[in-house]
């Protein structure tokens, strides 16, 4: 096997891009009081660096595999500079060339990087289940940019049957983005797309606004009451939403199969009365 060149990857990211200028809406699902009060209200999403997730190999260094490369080391120590001492860079090269690992330089630069979490899907079983709530959350659909301002850039994770080893010659952020977007196949149901933001604190969680013109769809799992949907609205209405331009549905469950679809809902705060199924 090959090593991926810089070429690879520019065209990988490239291709990455194409695929999220494809995507009209991306979508987060939530538990039902985060995604209302948090995401929707305070209009805030949470943004965390990769070693928080719950993939092991998420911002692990060994899906790098990168051969050994002097000019990508001197660029990085380089660009720490100023947050490092003169001996404290000595000491880090002898490390780094002693044992020909980038390990402790590698953890320092995706650290500088935190990521919030989308789905190019709004009906995967196993996404209500994990991520809101055993089906009793939320699942909100934006119409982001490619890139948002300067708050985030979106990006798609790729989905790998085996680690492919890069040979290191790739520019640094073109490095870190193949990077923290890259997954083992196991987890290609969540068909994930990534928004990436440079961090701005050394927590290893912090929230960035949008603007509430983003929100298109919102959908309601198949375990929330009507009384709570109708509660949702009339706190979105309240909140400063046009809800006439949101288009609100709940998921239910498909009996003839092991699949959810979803079912529309009235466009108003007083009444979540069903307008028909697809």
């Amino acid at each position: 096997m090959r090593n991926l060149d810089k070429y690879d990857i520019e065209w990988i990211l490239r291709e990455d891009l194409k695929r999220v200028l494809s995507t009209e809406i991306f979508y987060k699902y939530s538990r039902f009081d985060t995604a209302l009060d948090k995401i929707l209200c305070e209009q805030t999403l949470k943004f965390s660096n990769p070693s928080e997730f719950n993939d092991p190999f998420d911002g692990n260094e060994c899906i790098l595999k990168l051969n050994h490369d002097t000019k990508l080391v001197e660029k990085v120590i380089e660009s720490n500079k100023t947050q490092t001492s003169r001996e404290q860079r000595r000491k880090l090269k002898r490390e780094i060339y002693s044992k020909t690992s980038y390990a402790p330089i590698l953890r320092a630069e995706r650290d500088k990087f935190k990521l919030s979490c989308f789905s190019g899907n709004y009906n995967e079983v196993l996404m209500w289940s994990y991520y809101a709530d055993m089906h009793k959350g939320l699942c909100i659909g934006f119409d982001f940019p490619s890139k948002y301002d300067e708050k985030f850039l979106l990006c798609p994770v790729k989905y790998l049957s085996e680690i492919v080893p890069l040979d290191g010659s790739s520019d640094l952020i073109r490095t870190i983005l193949y990077w923290i977007t890259t997954k083992s196949i196991r987890w290609k149901y969540e068909d994930e797309i990534r928004a990436v933001s440079k961090t701005q604190t050394k927590e290893p969680i912090e929230f960035i606004t949008y603007d509430k013109k983003y929100v298109k769809e919102i959908i309601f799992g198949c375990k929330v009451s009507p009384q709570k949907i109708e509660y949702a609205i009339k706190k979105l209405k309240k909140n400063g939403f046009d809800t006439k331009k949101i288009i609100f549905k709940r998921m239910i469950i498909n009996e003839n199969t092991f699949l959810l679809k979803d079912e529309k809902l009235m466009n108003t705060a007083h009444n979540s009365k069903l307008l028909g199924r697809r």
